[in-house]
């Protein structure tokens, strides 16, 4: 059996059977205010605590925004700066990332090669195990054709394979809703797709998972609703008799 990294989310590592397989790579899919980029930031923070060096690469946010987004939503993560100090958890926002994102005037066309590269030889400097990438949205806005675009995704993964960290890149939905879900170009390319949805609507809104695929191991196809706490995402068990290996 491969070696398991934990995401540290309660409940959710029992739905993929301990863990993501290491290296792999995998969507966190969701529309706005699902908590895409609170997941992937509450992975790093654990596995920080546990001695694994990660990073957070915003295409969207600058580290200051990240940063406070994160304390504010989980104030019961007293040591996060502690770990930003001693570089266990490294957050490369948009005011540095955008910077390799290359524009050609003449054609008005996106180039993220040079992103690509700068990614690597960041992640390599930090030794870096661990990475979250937020959001390849922005990738798939700035580049407009689709083949263009599905190989600038494929030479992204080439090189997180290569480096073998275990990777959480988000996906922005149209849809916060799953009975409108609709599968992206790029879903196909990686290892594992966590979807998160919201249902019903106002006050009474809530919050569920699922797991659609997760190669290297057996999982949970359940639903299953969550909650973003003071102390982090918080996933309800799995319904009574469910055994994921049984699946």
């Amino acid at each position: 059996m491969r070696s398991r990294v934990k995401l540290g989310i309660k409940n959710l590592d029992k739905m993929i059977d301990g863990g993501i397989p290491e290296g792999n790579q995998v969507a966190i899919a969701g529309g706005p205010g699902t908590g895409k980029t609170l997941l992937g930031f509450e992975y790093l923070y654990h596995n920080a605590k546990e001695g694994n060096n990660g990073i957070l690469f915003s295409l969207e946010e600058t580290s200051n925004m990240v940063i406070e987004n994160a304390k504010a939503a989980f104030t019961d993560f007293t040591d996060i700066d502690d770990l930003i100090a001693s570089k266990k958890l490294v957050v490369y926002g948009s005011e540095e990332g955008t910077a390799y994102v290359t524009r050609d005037p003449d054609k008005g066309t996106y180039s993220f090669g040079e992103w690509i590269s700068n990614l690597e030889s960041v992640a390599s400097q930090y030794h870096a195990t661990r990475i979250v990438i937020d959001s390849i949205s922005v990738v798939r806005l700035l580049i407009r054709d689709q083949f263009e675009y599905r190989d600038t995704t494929m030479n992204l993964v080439r090189v997180l394979k290569r480096l073998n960290a275990t990777t959480l890149i988000t996906v922005e939905l149209e849809t916060a809703e799953k009975e409108k879900l609709t599968f992206q170009p790029e879903f196909f390319m990686y290892d594992g797709i966590i979807a998160l949805y919201l249902s019903g609507e106002g006050s009474n809104r809530i919050q569920t998972l699922e797991i659609i695929k997760m190669r290297g191991t057996a999982h949970s196809f359940s639903t299953i609703p969550y909650e973003i706490t003071s102390s982090g995402i918080s996933v309800l068990e799995l319904p009574h008799g469910e055994d994921i290996n049984d699946v």
